[in-house]
């Protein structure tokens, strides 16, 4: 996720940029030749895109925020339009770029809005200095392109939210890998901090889980952890995320949940396991570490350390029991 963050923004960085530079070659040399119009345009294009590039910067982490690309495209279509009204047909092959542009900077649904009111914008402009065949050359060949570029940012999204499904599951369990718990936790972290609501963690692990590895097999426990990420999937609340770490090892971040809250969540989730019946082994049961983060607590690993020896502490008192964990 956050790769896929990075490369955006960059691109998107990257692409307003080389626009400015464009605009700013394109002014020189519309004043050179005299075509003042078209100086003007560029001029007047040009803070959108160093806007465009602040944008893009500032809302880096917001994969979903594109207000501002919609801004900076709908002022480039307005210059472009009234360029067309106004005799400049020459103008016309910047509207190719824009929607282009459009696919790499919204999301898909908008991309495809805007480009059907670009369509229906710039056709009716150019219809008023050119012929019908042109204009109708134009949206033909607009569409055809536009069709293709949206076919292809169709196929670029779906397959990069396969990646990063990927990339942050566990796929035997169904549950969130290690990777996904360290950037969640800080994410969460901060905004308790900021929020001053309660953020719970629970640590669980299956009792005695080597030895069952061995006694029964690595077929056994691949059916078991995926029964069991099952059952904890079924049993967490709308909001709670889960985790599979490694060896029968799960964590569990609890937003919005205090103390009391906690306490009964954990009990509820080993006695779940407990009563259960479970293949082969027939019984089954869990040790739980769980603790609620207080105030000025920032620091993600000391918050998991903190969750690991409250486990520990349930482990060395017997098993099958929670243990909750209170701050110094």
């Amino acid at each position: 996720m956050l790769a896929e963050s990075y490369l955006r923004t960059r691109t998107r960085i990257a692409l307003y940029l080389a626009t400015l530079f464009l605009l700013l070659f394109m002014s020189v040399q519309n004043v050179r030749y005299g075509l003042y119009d078209l100086f003007y345009m560029s001029i007047l294009l040009a803070p959108a895109m160093l806007f465009g590039a602040i944008y893009a910067w500032a809302r880096r982490s917001d994969l979903n925020a594109y207000g501002g690309h919609l801004a900076v495209l709908t002022v480039m279509l307005v210059v472009v339009a009234l360029q067309l009204s106004g005799g400049q047909k020459a103008i016309v092959h910047w509207l190719y770029g824009i929607g282009l542009f459009s696919f790499l900077l919204l999301p898909l649904r908008p991309a495809f809005t805007f480009n059907i009111v670009t369509l229906l914008i710039s056709s009716v402009a150019l219809s008023y200095s050119d012929s019908f065949y042109s204009t109708l050359r134009f949206a033909t060949s607009y569409a055809l392109l536009v069709g293709l570029a949206g076919v292809y940012a169709y196929l670029y999204h779906h397959k990069s939210r396969f990646l990063v499904h990927a990339s942050i599951k566990d796929p035997l369990t169904g549950a969130y890998n290690q990777k996904h718990l360290e950037f969640s936790l800080k994410q969460e972290i901060s905004r308790s901090e900021a929020t001053s609501h309660p953020l719970s963690l629970v640590v669980l692990e299956v009792d005695f889980f080597d030895q069952q590895r061995e006694v029964q097999g690595p077929n056994f426990i691949n059916e078991l952890l995926s029964q069991f990420g099952a059952q904890l999937l079924q049993m967490t609340r709308a909001g709670d995320s889960i985790y599979y770490v490694d060896n029968g090892r799960f964590f569990i971040m609890l937003p919005m949940t205090p103390e009391e809250g906690l306490l009964v969540i954990a009990e509820r989730l080993r006695r779940s396991v407990e009563e259960r019946t479970w293949p082969i082994i027939d019984s089954l049961t869990v040790s739980v570490g769980c603790l609620t983060r207080k105030s000025g607590e920032t620091d993600d690993q000391a918050l998991t350390d903190r969750a690991l020896t409250a486990l520990k502490q349930a482990q060395q008192s017997g098993h099958n029991r929670v243990v909750l964990s209170k701050s110094k």
